[in-house]
């Protein structure tokens, strides 16, 4: 392993421009019609943008489709078939889109009831615009990385672990890229590579990161992100003890201890408005 990178990991955030298009959906034939068209922009925000902020919602994440057909149409099999589809296991949006196509075309062909959305309730076909920002923050070593993981936020943490592999076509993930490439450490990249954004909360993958990296330190995780994350002492041991936590179960957890004890409510809030779902 290099004990400095040829070039530095430049740490940078994204943030999304939301925008709503003309076209909608009233029953499945039109989102057939709408996912088969819209752009993959579209696509990628009623899909992939829930997992940014999933364990804000109380829930596992569901994509905008199988939401809006499970719970607004109440096409309850369809919605559910729907949702099994998860969009991080696909390398782009094309193969995703092509998918959801498949099973709605599927269903049709059982020649179904068409539920029709109640008055309001139809689904907003939207767009988002990345907009991604250097965060100033880089890294020229495995330890600088390492600190810097303790500092930059979960939205950044998100742009690197997914949304720049999907968006840029990527084979992986930013930094299991940087850390063969610049540092030759395989084992550390390889490891990083088998976190699941579908399975754990952003912040249940920066602890995994840290018991990963403190693994190859020889370090325990707890000693590694004391000497990092600047949390007070309680709260990095809710983080590590929790971190495989199915979310339903630590929201409930995090809410009993915020309450029960007076411990500062850091989770993020959920601030954005589902397009899909209105």
């Amino acid at each position: 392993m290099r004990n400095k990178a040829k070039n530095p990991f430049v740490f940078m955030t994204s943030s999304s421009l939301v925008t709503i298009t003309d076209r909608k959906a009233y029953n499945i034939k039109e989102l057939l019609e709408g996912i088969k068209e819209v752009s993959g922009s579209s696509i990628y925000h009623h899909s992939h943008q829930v997992y940014r902020e999933w364990q804000t919602f109380g829930r596992p994440p569901i994509h905008d489709f199988g939401y809006w057909v499970g719970e607004v149409i109440r096409e309850k099999g369809l919605g559910e078939r729907l949702a099994a589809v998860d969009p991080t296991q696909y390398d782009d949006i094309r193969s995703f889109r092509i998918r959801l196509a498949e099973i709605i075309e599927e269903h049709l062909a059982s020649d179904p009831i068409i539920n029709q959305a109640p008055l309001g309730s139809q689904f907003n076909f939207c767009e988002s615009t990345s907009i991604i920002l250097d965060t100033g923050t880089r890294a020229g070593n495995l330890d600088e990385f390492i600190q810097a993981l303790g500092r930059i936020t979960s939205r950044s943490l998100y742009y690197h672990l997914f949304e720049a592999r999907i968006r840029l076509h990527r084979f992986d993930n930013d930094f299991s890229i940087w850390l063969r490439d610049q540092l030759e450490a395989p084992e550390i990249a390889d490891a990083i590579s088998k976190l699941d954004i579908s399975v754990y909360s952003l912040e249940q993958l920066r602890a995994h990161l840290f018991i990963i990296l403190g693994k190859y330190r020889g370090v325990p995780p707890r000693e590694l992100v004391k000497k990092v994350v600047q949390l007070p002492a309680e709260m990095i041991e809710l983080l590590m003890d929790t971190i495989s936590y199915p979310v339903r179960s630590l929201n409930r957890f995090f809410d009993e201890k915020i309450k029960s004890e007076g411990l500062p409510d850091l989770r993020p809030k959920n601030n954005n408005s589902k397009g899909g779902k209105k």
